[in-house]
């Protein structure tokens, strides 16, 4: 099987380790950088070249490009799906998971639970949006972010509009989110794949930190969810429309709530947490895709 993993950085934890994964089961791995490709339409036909030369089409395709995957790489992805080619995880799931407050009105509208959240385009309205989600500290959150950038916590209503300021004066947006006082106890992880939980950590934030990521110094812990838990980031993914996802759960007094879903999530904390290993997990469902597929063209 010929796996094309689309990343601009070959040597990232979970690429390295899918590569691995792959190659141990005699799969040719490419990585491909998305800013070398040319996308082609002449007469009716789509085409790619890769470094100025024409592209060898691989059997699947998995997108590890994170959050801030750019409007090229999307167009890419498009692309390559209008060539009739499998991509694992579709343009329209990165598209939905990489817009936080999207993938949050997504979830809500189908009554999953999530944090108490206010979107203001307009800074006039920072003081309701405030009222909204039960008044400070609040958490304020770009619309697209990764490993816990753009993500920051005000302590009060002058911290919120000075914060929001900047952010309105940057032409960014800025998502407005409760607080959770059990978030100190840190969030869950939890890898879906096919449908299925493959992993989950318990991450908690360094002392001088809230955010959880292991990026910023938080540690992590393996955990076996409990089933509602487990029901409950299945639910997220498959509303996402990700076939491979990270979602991101706190634990309340009044239940889990899903903070995010992710698209191309990490997974170096699992196996700091001596968890399962998840690339494998992955291969495991990339290769009954591509069986499928070869059967339905039969």
């Amino acid at each position: 099987m010929r796996i094309g993993i689309l990343c601009r950085d070959k040597t990232l934890h979970g690429v390295r380790r899918i590569s691995e994964s792959a190659r141990s089961r005699k799969h040719r791995v490419r990585v491909l950088d998305p800013y070398r490709f040319l996308l082609k339409l002449n007469d009716g036909e789509i085409s790619l070249e890769f470094r100025g030369k024409p592209f060898t089409r691989a059997d699947v395709y998995l997108p590890r490009l994170g959050a801030n995957i750019s409007e090229h790489s999307l167009a890419l992805i498009r692309h390559l799906e209008a060539s009739g080619a499998l991509v694992i995880n579709g343009s329209g799931a990165i598209e939905t998971a990489r817009d936080k407050l999207r993938t949050l009105q997504l979830l809500a509208q189908e009554g999953l639970p999530v944090p108490s959240t206010a979107f203001a385009p307009d800074p006039a309205y920072l003081r309701a949006a405030l009222d909204s989600v039960g008044g400070a500290p609040v958490v304020m959150k770009l619309p697209r972010g990764t490993q816990g950038k753009g993500v920051m916590r005000a302590h009060d209503a002058q911290e919120a509009q000075a914060i929001s300021d900047v952010m309105w004066n940057l032409q960014r947006d800025a998502i407005v989110q409760e607080y959770v006082e059990e978030a100190r106890k840190g969030d869950l992880r939890v890898i879906v794949v096919g449908g299925e939980v493959a992993a989950a950590v318990r991450r908690r934030a360094s002392r001088d930190e809230f955010r959880t990521n292991l990026h910023r110094g938080g540690s992590v812990k393996k955990v076996t969810p409990a089933r509602h838990v487990a029901e409950l980031a299945r639910d997220a993914a498959k509303l996402c429309g990700l076939e491979i996802a990270g979602v991101d759960l706190l634990e309340t007094s009044r239940g889990p709530l899903v903070l995010e879903v992710n698209a191309a999530p990490g997974f170096e904390g699992v196996e700091l947490a001596g968890g399962p290993e998840v690339a494998p997990v992955i291969i495991d469902y990339v290769e009954r895709r591509v069986e499928e597929r070869k059967k339905k063209k039969r």
